[in-house]
């Protein structure tokens, strides 16, 4: 069973002529049913610091015993706020294909004579893509006319594609059929039977050093590398661990970005999707919150409080920081453990966003001399306003202050 450090993570975590118009030949049933059953970020069955509002599918197959084998994935654009796919080398976790193995929602053209539904407001249903996932050595007559191709380097021996959506609408699976995974024989271009799934790293563990969370005052964010742990392309991540004892809490902030409520704000807004969520020392997700689910002051700033439900003083701390306004964060040392892994994560739509976490050098915290070049390292004085920070107190501090706890101003 792979496993992948503590560090590597956090220091850090596809030429067919359709038509939307009639009904396609039937389906392999079980081109549907090769995926493996779904991952959710919220029911802690899940490590790797999974988002609480994305949903995966994974298809794994061994190129070795199929060397001469692309795949071919049919489906629908779904209701969700965000769909992706991205092909790992499984065992490594990760890719190092030169060429692009991710595909996010936007970027996908959509069948003959259906719209991207991710581009387009419609009230039309049933809009169908293709995607293919190929190795780099693909012969070109086999490229040549294909869009929406996912690469995985030649040499990888177990290619996993990841299928995923954030905050579906409509069920798990967003209102529409899970894709339909065939294969596409690479020496004679014909469509064959998918191989068999074998088993993903996904679905194993992450190994982490005895001292990888410490107490710390402060509650300063780095920017995690994009490296391991099967990364999300558009994704971006800032960090800050440490050890929350019973009688403290945590209290951090950062400006919202915008985010869309609808198709037609893609464009407009900061960016697609951002979150926070909170992990433990296992690299499960026990809490979540969404930028739609966000109280946001009348200065613009995200608020946010993580407690230990277990003290004698919370629910003073709670009816305090609900009467702020903050964004209640609940604990439970007892179930979940001391150590903390607070990731703040954003999906950047425009790369020209002006407090992009990729202004910041991916290397960073207390691993390296971060205040060798501070502005690169520190998520608040990379990115200012925009970069989460905070600090860790006692709860009998944060009661006698009123809830008035100074980081960038009186968070109230």
């Amino acid at each position: 069973m792979k496993k992948i450090s503590f560090l590597a993570l956090a220091v850090c975590a596809m030429l067919g002529f359709t038509s939307c118009e009639k009904n396609d030949a039937p389906e392999q049933v079980e081109g549907k049913n090769l995926w493996g059953d779904v991952l959710r970020g919220d029911d802690m069955q899940l490590q790797f610091y999974p988002d609480h509002f994305a949903f995966y599918w994974e298809y794994t197959f061994d190129a070795v015993a199929n060397p001469e084998i692309g795949l071919i994935i049919e489906g629908e654009f779904p209701n969700a706020r965000f769909l992706s796919y991205n092909v790992y080398d499984d065992d490594e976790q990760t890719s190092f294909c030169t060429q692009n193995y991710s595909l996010m929602d936007v970027e996908i053209e959509p069948d003959y004579g259906c719209i991207n539904t991710f581009r387009e407001e419609t009230t039309a249903t049933h809009q169908k893509y293709t995607v293919y996932v190929l190795p780099t050595d693909a012969p070109e007559s086999i490229v040549a006319g294909k869009e929406n191709i996912c690469w995985f380097d030649a040499d990888v021996e177990k290619v996993c594609t990841m299928l995923r959506y954030y905050i579906p609408v409509g069920g798990v699976n967003a209102g529409v059929d899970m894709p339909s995974i065939k294969a596409i024989d690479l020496t004679t271009g014909n469509e064959v039977n998918a191989p068999e799934r074998v088993l993903s790293g996904i679905r194993g563990e992450m190994e982490l050093p005895s001292a990888a969370f410490t107490p710390s005052p402060t509650a300063l964010f780095f920017r995690a590398p994009f490296s391991y742990a099967y990364p999300n392309g558009p994704s971006e991540y800032c960090y800050s661990r440490n050890v929350l004892e019973t009688d403290e809490v945590i209290v951090f902030n950062f400006k919202a970005p915008s985010y869309p409520s609808r198709v037609s704000e893609f464009e407009t807004a900061d960016m697609r999707y951002w979150s926070v969520c909170v992990g433990n020392e296992e690299t499960y997700t026990p809490l979540a919150i969404s930028d739609y689910q966000t109280k946001i002051d009348a200065n613009g700033f995200a608020n946010y409080i993580l407690a230990d439900k277990n003290s004698a003083d919370y629910a003073e701390v709670k009816r305090i920081a609900e009467e702020k306004g903050y964004n209640i964060l609940e604990w439970d040392g007892e179930a979940w453990r001391k150590g903390v892994m607070i990731l703040y994560r954003n999906m950047v739509f425009d790369e020209d966003y002006a407090h992009s976490m990729r202004l910041l050098d991916p290397v960073g915290g207390p691993d390296v001399d971060v205040m060798s070049n501070p502005d690169k390292y520190i998520a608040v004085l990379g990115l200012g306003e925009w970069g989460a920070t905070g600090a860790k107190i006692s709860t009998t501090q944060f009661i006698a202050a009123g809830g008035n706890i100074p980081l960038r101003q009186p968070l109230q």
